[in-house]
């Protein structure tokens, strides 16, 4: 064999396993992009779920990246993001900048909707990690054509979504009964 062929011959079993195993580039980087002051510090399977970006301070898993687009009821969001282990929970929106990085996830994955890890808590809502809201996104209309949160379910609107437009409002927080089903970012913080 020449050198020429030699290569071809490599590149075509190289070519058949990324093929036989769906092992494209990105998973040898998944979990390692750069980012300010070098690669994350979230190593790709740290606590069994694996990161799909890194910001701020936190890892997020989006759970249409990994289940074929699979939705989830409020709690079964909550329990998926708890079985990846190592601390994932729901997403808790804790600053405007992670509010403008959630909802530019939801624009431009082009969900309709989302979870969150924001529960109603008596009168008021916090996030499952047991903080307060800081920041809040709530729309000014809903299915009442009331502002959020309205709880029009009658009471049991205790999960809390962003909506991408689905009022026509932008990307908004709703509070929502807990047993329709969405997709969900997690959370893990550093």
């Amino acid at each position: 064999f020449t050198l020429q062929m030699k290569f071809v011959l490599l590149l075509s079993v190289v070519g058949l396993a990324t093929c036989q195993f769906n092992f494209g580039p990105r998973q040898f980087f998944r979990g390692q992009r750069p980012r300010q002051g070098g690669f994350n510090r979230f190593p790709q399977q740290q606590g069994g779920g694996q990161a799909d970006d890194v910001r701020g301070g936190s890892a997020y898993y989006y759970s249409w990246r990994h289940d074929g687009g699979r939705k989830y009821t409020g709690n079964a969001a909550a329990s998926l993001c708890a079985s990846l282990g190592g601390g994932w929970q729901a997403v808790g929106i804790s600053s405007n900048e992670e509010l403008n990085y959630i909802n530019s996830v939801v624009g431009q994955a082009r969900l309709e909707y989302i979870w969150t890890g924001g529960v109603k808590s008596g009168n008021g809502w916090r996030w499952l990690n047991g903080e307060p809201f800081r920041v809040t996104g709530w729309s000014h209309t809903g299915g009442a054509q009331r502002p959020q949160p309205d709880n029009r379910e009658g009471g049991r609107e205790n999960c809390l979504a962003v909506l991408n437009n689905f009022y026509g409002d932008g990307i908004k927080w709703h509070d929502v009964a807990c047993h329709h089903e969405k997709a969900v970012i997690c959370e893990r913080r550093a």
